[in-house]
């Protein structure tokens, strides 16, 4: 339960600190998202290449490709909802947040970020040898959310300001999206404990699904941090820099 607070606990902060900072400086510090944006998606890359696909495909599990493209085109659809502004697409959207609240782009990110936490579930149980790796992998995945959910709390709370709501709504609003990866911790804690002798599976869905996520943020991230499809030298040492992190952060 410790583990279950403490994730929980981080990702929480991650949203306020990354929002606070919109709401009590302004949209200024959106301008430092590009390679906060492109390290996330680099360390994300190296994540899903380095440990996830290879743990999820050494379990031999049959339906493990499928979970995979159920993820890939999952968030297919829920960019389609956000209209990528998990990616920093922000002023795609300033010009019609003035008078209301797009709910739709709101719920989507909520989603988002309730499905990506579940994982996280199964590393903080000790269920012998053969899920000790499974630990270590959450580790690595909390890192990845934070990197990856900080510039996404500011980009939400850059629209936020853009619309009619008070400021005490938009900190509501904040702390809304920040609960939604302690929600999906919890359930998914439930689900394993109402059903255990179901772990595995749960977890081969639930992996399968996040590496299809995330394959498809990470990718997108790096493409669109370029500018005509060419890299600058600093953004490629960013991305250079956020793989071997991740690779450094595996805990093998």
């Amino acid at each position: 339960m410790n583990g279950i607070l403490l994730n929980s606990l981080i990702l929480f902060s991650t949203a306020l600190v990354g929002g606070g900072i919109i709401l009590l400086w302004g949209k200024k510090w959106l301008n430092h998202l590009g390679l906060m944006l492109t390290f996330g998606g680099a360390y994300l890359m190296g994540l899903v290449f380095l440990h996830l696909v290879p743990e999820l495909f050494s379990t031999n599990a049959a339906n493990a490709g499928w979970y995979v493209l159920a993820g890939f085109m999952l968030q297919v659809l829920l960019e389609y909802m956000s209209q990528g502004l998990e990616h920093g697409h922000f002023h795609e959207h300033e010009g019609n947040v003035k008078k209301s609240f797009p709910v739709m782009i709101f719920v989507s990110l909520c989603l988002h970020a309730f499905i990506e936490a579940m994982p996280l579930a199964g590393g903080v149980h000790d269920h012998g040898h053969a899920h000790q790796h499974i630990h270590l992998a959450s580790q690595s995945l909390l890192i990845g959310l934070v990197v990856h959910k900080f510039p996404v709390a500011m980009v939400l709370a850059g629209m936020l300001m853009g619309s009619n709501l008070k400021q005490a709504v938009q900190w509501a609003f904040v702390a809304i999206f920040g609960l939604m990866p302690v929600l999906g911790i919890v359930i998914g804690d439930s689900i394993i404990h109402a059903f255990p002798e179901g772990i595995d599976q749960f977890m081969t869905a639930m992996s399968g699904i996040l590496i299809g996520i995330l394959l498809h943020i990470s990718t997108t991230i790096l493409f669109e941090s370029s500018d005509g499809h060419r890299f600058n030298f600093v953004k490629l040492m960013v991305v250079v820099v956020g793989i071997a992190i991740a690779a450094l952060t595996l805990g093998h």
